[in-house]
């Protein structure tokens, strides 16, 4: 079985559309019928899930994509979608994503509680600091937590052992800012002096990794800015030190993660293809490494340019003197 499809599924595909097949645990990664049929090409763009029977091409220009039907009259004139549908293992996948998603929403309801800068004023001078002392509104800091007690009781977190342990270490020495859709708070220490400097707290599951988000100005625009961390798009987002903001759709922090990863989740929950991607990196990942990402991710990535901070360790670090390369 190849996720809810039977064996024979992809003998038919290299049938009717050759041998360049893939198959990944989440995707069949194929020729697309519509755009790339009887070309011989190093990566190929249509993707058929595994888990429920739709399609998506992510070429450019292309982005056709629906159920596994359309796909199949597409190639056959008609619909023969039951051949190879095995329709137990669809109820169960079924049955997953539902589960999943009414967890997701009764979780999604997050409270966060009111910033009080006069009773954490470490905190508080910490966040200026960060900010560079920018005008920025310190009540107004999208998913910015200062009383951890507060956010755990008022949320009905679960406590478990290692939470147990590090909560009062939490509500003294850390900030936290909760992730774009609700499933994770990430925690940095304001004390740069001790060896532990993050914190993630898990506060419901999610199938994609979630993010840290800034909006840009250009809700149109498929460019997106990335980071390591969230200071990183913070400052940039502030003082615009590349003049981009103006074509920029949005701004995440990969929170230490893989960007491909980051990458593919913005895709799915942002509705971006093949997205012109900008790097803000850390002086300490090589331009080899962003090259092998562009080079096996083709059928995600338009574009990636990256660029360094020449006068410091990242984009937190001031004053900004960026250099860009083109990968």
């Amino acid at each position: 079985m190849i996720g809810i499809y039977q064996d024979e599924f992809i003998d038919y595909l290299k049938n009717k559309l050759g041998d360049h097949i893939k198959t990944t645990s989440k995707n069949i990664i194929c020729p697309c019928p519509y755009c790339e049929f009887n070309k011989d090409k190093d990566h190929y763009h249509m993707y058929i899930s595994t888990e429920i029977p739709i399609f998506h091409c992510f070429h450019a220009n292309c982005e056709q994509s629906g159920s596994l039907k359309k796909f199949l009259r597409k190639l056959e004139g008609h619909d023969i979608s039951d051949e190879f549908i095995d329709k137990d293992k669809l109820n169960e996948a079924t049955n997953r994503r539902k589960i999943f998603k009414d967890q997701e929403i009764i979780q999604s309801n997050i409270i966060l509680p009111q910033i009080n800068s006069s009773k954490f004023m470490l905190k508080d001078m910490y966040i200026k600091q960060r900010l560079k002392f920018s005008r920025t509104p310190i009540q107004l800091i999208k998913g910015l937590i200062f009383d951890v007690d507060a956010f755990i009781d008022l949320n009905n977190i679960p406590v478990n052992e290692t939470l147990f342990r590090l909560r009062d270490y939490l509500q003294s020495n850390f900030i936290g800012f909760l992730t774009e859709n609700n499933s994770t708070v990430m925690f940095r220490n304001i004390d740069h002096s001790h060896s532990m400097k993050f914190f993630k707290l898990k506060v419901q599951q999610s199938n994609f990794l979630d993010y840290y988000k800034l909006s840009g100005e250009n809700k149109n625009s498929k460019k997106i800015v990335l980071a390591e961390g969230i200071f990183d798009i913070f400052t940039e987002h502030i003082f615009d030190t590349l003049n981009i903001k103006e074509d920029i759709k949005l701004y995440a922090s990969a929170l230490s993660s893989k960007y491909i990863t980051l990458i593919y989740s913005i895709i799915f929950h942002e509705q971006i293809f093949q997205p012109d991607v900008i790097i803000l990196s850390d002086r300490g990942i090589g331009r080899q490494q962003y090259k092998n990402m562009k080079k096996y991710n083709k059928h995600i990535i338009n574009k990636l340019t990256v660029y360094y901070n020449t006068m410091g360790k990242d984009f937190n670090d001031t004053p900004i003197v960026p250099v860009k390369y083109n990968i």
